[in-house]
């Protein structure tokens, strides 16, 4: 396998140098893509490394635009597969070479759209194995592309600009005949939202519970985003799209109990619905603490 990585950047913290070291030794080339409009701490480090090839414009352009143009470019210099990766994103010790070790021992590679990992948010995880099942649901951060299989498919829908891109994407694979394969035991380290401890009018707040939430502006992303989804799939008769409500009626549920910022979420949630119904894609004007996107 001929290998590249592609990271996205947003107003990166320190901590992503770290995180981009836990693989690059192991990638032939990493892209770079800076969606932060001004400055950067880290970027003279970063263009100091010799694999990378680092992009700013000054414009946040998302995820799918710029997941396109990384696509694009390794396809240019010739790889086969492209890791996708979040800023917050990173491997323990040991487990990304056993990654490529599980990828490179599958016997139909050619069949498989994407390679891609269950998630936590510490190393506490099992020993890593090549264990997997096939998900319909891969995230893009971890995720080993196809690039072949992308040529066939085509881009990332670019007017997601960031939520639902990678499901997206696996929902068309999977309708092309294409597989995308999870490896259950080999754990990438990923924040995915914020963790509460709170407790809900379901219990008269008396029970604390451990929950994911968003900010409000992302909330406005998952509504409108999957709305637009189940309409651009409706007449294909693709069962897992159905998925797409239910997950969204979760997250928004968890919301609504657990959250402490309950009306900017819900001016946000129907913004989303509002901005769906009429077909205003993109990149939302408030863009205050949404990241590039998962």
């Amino acid at each position: 396998m001929k290998i590249a990585a592609a990271i996205i950047l947003f107003h990166p913290e320190k901590s992503c140098l770290a995180n981009i070291n836990t693989y690059y030794n192991y990638v032939q080339k990493l892209y770079v893509f800076d969606n932060t409009e001004t400055g950067n701490n880290f970027r003279d480090e970063l263009q100091s490394l010799t694999k990378i090839e680092y992009y700013q414009d000054g414009v946040n352009m998302g995820l799918s635009k710029r997941l396109n143009e990384a696509c694009s470019l390794a396809i240019r210099d010739g790889f086969d597969w492209l890791l996708t990766m979040d800023q917050d994103s990173s491997f323990s010790e040991g487990y990304f070479i056993k990654y490529l070790g599980c990828a490179n021992q599958c016997t139909a590679m050619d069949t498989v759209a994407m390679f891609g990992l269950a998630y936590e948010r510490d190393n506490s995880g099992p020993s890593p194995t090549c264990r997997y099942e096939e998900n319909i649901r891969l995230i893009t951060s971890g995720s080993l592309l196809n690039l072949q299989t992308f040529k066939k498919i085509g881009s990332f829908d670019e007017a997601l600009f960031i939520d639902l891109v990678d499901h997206d994407y696996c929902i068309r694979v999977i309708a092309a005949g294409y597989k995308t394969i999870q490896y259950n035991n080999i754990l990438l380290l990923h924040n995915l939202g914020n963790t509460v401890y709170n407790a809900s009018i379901k219990s008269l707040f008396l029970v604390k519970k451990k929950k994911v939430i968003h900010s409000p502006v992302r909330y406005y992303y998952m509504v409108r985003n999957t709305f637009y989804l189940i309409k651009k799939f409706e007449n294909q008769n693709l069962p897992h799209v159905g998925q797409l409500r239910a997950d969204l009626n979760t997250r928004l549920k968890i919301a609504f109990f657990y959250s402490r910022n309950i009306w900017q979420i819900w001016k946000y949630v129907r913004l989303g619905y509002n901005d769906y119904k009429q077909n205003n894609m993109g990149q939302i004007d408030d863009m205050q603490d949404v990241g590039p996107g998962r």
